[in-house]
């Protein structure tokens, strides 16, 4: 058991870690977007104009943090809201900003994944996926079996 809560707790640790080196590589770029805030960029570039909800199921958040998340990309002039047809659902646009800004985070993300992939083999980053994905279908259905 000892073990288990270890390996969670280093997992936390890493993504926290890893959260603040990217944070800090795009703040030397010149951008003043966070980890997550590029995380629900990166849903826009895949696919712009959606509304709230869905970019809240895609990156498996509360719509309050995503809300305060497209505040501070609109602030800065990433993204943009605008009414739907359906009044009450919003759509959310990038901007010019926004889709400029697609090419030079993208490649500072994946700077940093080749940088630490040199740390894995194939065969351990394989392994360690499938464990977390185990994991968290484990707490997922746990989830859903308290609801």
């Amino acid at each position: 058991m000892n073990e288990l809560m270890n390996l969670l707790a280093l997992a936390g640790k890493v993504d926290r870690e890893y959260t603040r080196v990217l944070n800090r590589r795009f703040a030397r770029a010149g951008f003043q977007v966070r980890r997550e805030q590029y995380e629900l960029l990166r849903v826009l570039w895949e696919a712009d104009n959606v509304n709230q909800q869905s970019i809240a199921d895609k990156l498996e958040k509360g719509k309050y943090n995503v809300t305060k998340l497209l505040n501070e990309l609109q602030k800065r002039g990433f993204a943009r809201r605008e009414a739907g047809e359906d009044k009450r659902y919003n759509r959310v646009v990038l901007t010019g900003k926004g889709i400029e800004a697609r090419v030079p985070l993208s490649a500072i993300e994946e700077t940093m994944l080749l940088d630490l992939s040199f740390t894995l083999s194939s065969a351990e980053m394989k392994g360690g996926a499938w464990m977390l994905r185990k994991l968290k279908e484990a707490l997922d259905a746990d989830d859903h079996n308290q609801k």
